[in-house]
Order: C-alpha cells, then sequence, then structure tokens
C-alpha cells in the first residue's frame, strides 16, 4: 500500500505542497493541463524550477501574473469556476472542499454569512490554480493513507486586505479550531505566516492521521521550496511510503494496527441494535459483532464491538453517539496480522461474481466466491447453491494470477 506522509513542520502552503509533489514525480503534465482544463489565459505560466533554500535542494512553483484586476470572488463564483471546467469529479470535489472550510472559516471570523465571503487573495487565479494542482497531484498519486505531521502557528504580524494581522492569522486558527487541526510552537525567530490557510485548508481536506509514524519504509522524497527567504530553511517534504510492500513481496502476513471500539447496552431493543450495527459497518467497520453480557442490577445487555482502520475511528464515534443509546464507548488499539488478498470480478456461465482470493506464505491461492452473487444466482435459476459453487470452483480453478495483490 503507497502512503504519503506530508512533513510540514517548518510551515506549509499550497504553492510547496504542489512543489513537493512535482518533486515526488506527478508528471508536468498533470499541472500543465489544469491551465487548459481551467480555461485560464495562454500567456499565464505555471512553472516549477529546481532552486535551493539555505542550502536545501528543492522545486520551487513561479508564476506569472495575469489578472490585471484582483476582483474578489465569492464561493459562489469559485464553484462556478471548477463546476464549468473540465477537470474530473474528484479534482472538482476536493477542490470546492478546500474553499468551503476557508469560506466558513472567514465567516466565523467576520461575522457573515457563508454567502457573504468575498475571498481576496485567497480568490486569485493564483490560489485557485495551488489548489486544483494538489488536488490532481494528490488524485494522480491516489496513496492508501495520507499523514501529516502538526502545522507550525508561526508569529509575529502580516499585512492583508484587512489590514495588519497577528500570525496565526484568524483564518487559520478558526480552520484548527474547527478541524481540531494542532498547532506547533516552533522555535523559530523569523517573525511572519509560515503557515498559510490554504495551507491549513488542504491539510483539513486530505488528512487521514497526524503521526509522526513509527517506521517509515520511504521509496521517495520531494521537496517543495517556499517562496519567501526568511533567512533559514524554508521547505515542504513528502515521503512516498510502502507500509507492508515486504510482506507482499514475499507472501507473508502483515503486521496493522487497528482499532477496537465497544459498548454495552441494556436499554435498546434487538431490532434498534441491528439498525446500529448496519450503521457502523456502512460507516466504515472492518468487522462489527455482538453477544449478550450481564450488566448491573443483573441486567441483561448486549455487547456491541467494532474494529475499524484508524483513518475511519472518528466517523464510527460519530455513529455510537448519534444512533445508540450508549453514553460512553471504549477504545483500544489492538494489532492483528492478515495476509494479502484481493476481490476479482469474474464473468463465469452463470453470469458475473465477485471471487476473493487469499495467497498464503506457501504461496497457495484460496478462493471464496461471494455468498450473495451464489444467492443471486440460485434465485435466479432454481440450482441448488451447492452445486452452483461447484461448477464455479471448477471454472474457476485457472484463476490464478498474482499480481495487484493488497492487503
Amino acid at each position: 500500500m503507497k502512503s504519503i506522509f506530508i512533513d510540514c513542520s517548518l510551515g506549509i502552503s499550497g504553492d510547496m505542497l504542489a512543489s513537493a509533489l512535482f518533486d515526488l514525480g506527478v508528471p508536468r503534465s498533470i499541472f500543465l493541463d489544469n491551465l487548459v482544463k481551467l480555461n485560464i489565459d495562454q500567456n499565464y505560466n505555471c512553472k516549477f524550477n529546481v532552486g535551493d533554500s539555505e542550502g536545501i535542494k528543492g522545486i520551487i512553483c513561479t508564476k506569472n501574473e495575469i489578472e490585471l484586476k484582483k476582483l474578489p470572488r465569492s464561493l459562489n463564483d469559485i464553484k462556478n469556476l471548477l463546476f464549468d471546467s473540465k477537470l474530473n469529479d474528484y479534482v472538482k470535489k476536493k477542490s470546492i472542499r478546500v474553499f468551503e472550510i476557508l469560506a466558513g472559516a472567514e465567516a466565523i471570523v467576520h461575522g457573515n454569512e457563508i454567502s457573504d465571503v468575498h475571498f481576496h487573495e485567497l480568490g486569485s487565479m493564483d490560489s485557485i490554480l495551488d489548489i486544483v494542482n494538489v488536488c490532481s497531484a494528490i488524485d494522480f498519486l491516489k496513496p492508501y493513507n495520507i499523514y501529516f505531521s502538526n502545522p507550525p502557528s508561526g508569529k509575529g504580524i502580516v499585512s492583508t486586505s484587512h489590514g495588519p494581522l497577528p500570525v496565526p492569522v484568524p483564518t487559520v486558527l478558526e480552520i484548527a479550531r474547527q478541524e481540531k487541526i494542532p498547532l506547533m510552537v516552533l522555535d523559530d525567530k523569523y517573525l511572519g505566516e509560515i503557515t498559510t490557510p490554504t495551507g491549513i485548508a488542504l491539510i483539513a481536506t486530505f488528512i487521514d492521521k497526524f503521526s509522526q509514524l513509527d517506521k517509515i519504509n520511504i521509496k521517495k522524497i520531494g521537496i517543495g521550496l517556499g517562496s519567501k527567504n526568511i533567512s533559514r530553511p524554508n521547505f515542504l517534504r513528502v515521503l512516498l511510503i510502502d507500509e507492508n510492500d515486504d510482506y507482499i513481496e514475499n507472501n507473508k502476513p502483515c503486521y496493522e494496527n487497528i482499532i477496537a471500539q465497544e459498548a454495552w447496552i441494556d436499554d435498546s431493543t434487538p431490532e434498534d441494535v441491528a439498525v446500529l450495527i448496519e450503521r457502523l459497518r456502512s460507516a466504515g467497520a472492518i468487522d462489527v459483532i455482538c453477544y449478550s453480557v450481564d450488566m448491573k442490577k443483573n441486567r441483561k445487555g448486549i455487547c456491541i464491538q467494532a474494529i475499524v482502520y484508524p483513518k475511519h475511528k472518528n466517523i464510527l464515534r460519530d455513529v455510537w453517539f448519534n444512533y445508540s443509546t450508549t453514553i460512553g464507548i471504549r477504545e483500544n488499539k489492538i494489532s492483528r496480522w492478515i495476509l494479502p488478498r484481493r476481490t476479482v470480478c469474474h464473468n463465469t456461465k452463470f453470469g458475473t461474481v465477485n471471487v476473493k482470493q487469499v495467497i498464503r506464505p506457501n504461496g497457495q491461492v484460496s478462493k471464496k466466491i461471494e455468498h450473495k452473487d451464489l444467492t443471486k444466482i440460485t434465485l435466479n435459476t432454481g440450482i441448488p447453491i451447492e452445486e452452483i459453487r461447484q461448477e464455479l470452483i471448477i471454472e474457476l480453478s485457472e484463476f490464478y494470477e498474482l499480481d495487484d495483490w493488497s492487503f
């Protein structure tokens, strides 16, 4: 599983992150195509050049200015610009999400409705392109997880269209509050903004986890330089990491950390519990189980346990507290070993069926046909389900391709 770790401990902005992703290996054509898809003036240039910051080599993004009049844009103006573009749906959705986060924070800071928010610096074509470039680069890489280090708060005072403002500026603070992003106090002599509103909005949009990873199998490093000369290295780096490549290559089990969430409930009906379990599964639980327990005052209750990937734990917490009667859950980090597996779609004489394949350490491949597909076939044909299973096993006996295995 390829993931990326974005080390923004010295600061983050949209152009720095785009530059680092370019240095990581995202093709130049991805960024150039955005100019066309956004229908930007053909004389506008967006270049990625090699540079250095206090001796650190990296990539710096430069653009030429084409907007003669920097008119403020509303959120709807930007949405319409993106909707009318030829960008794909993922890039449109993520780019709009970044601007929605910015608009929500600006509305609170200025005491306005979101519809009344007008972006000044953030509404420029430069900022729009930075955000679209990052979103399209992430779409190209398609990482399994995106990790961030804690961004720095910065200090000092900066000049804005609203006049001088303290650092971190109100919009950055508001996004950090709303999205629960911990800001790091950096021992730094530089007085100025090092985490920009665009930078922290991109974190809020893409973050799976804030983490200094226990172990990192690094495949590649991308360095993005900031445009400011601040008398110290000014860069952001993105690490392309492989979280379990060694295990896949050797057909060995993979060790991973997941989260277990549990609640004991004695005041819900079995029908309500069934709905809760389905909601937990739909929200991203790997699996959910329940069993009877004896609770206080000799009451019979139900223990419901869900296991979930760390990036989905907050979503499941919301399900527990919004859709069950529990007033608390127990949560623990647990570890497990799993084998490489995949689900593939295969055309058979009965129609299309999904087959789960698992590769074992000795190289043997186990196959299991999805039961819902077997059920559908038996209901449509009247053939006993075991007879269908046996015929499909024979038909699929040669299906042993070993490419594209994951965990």
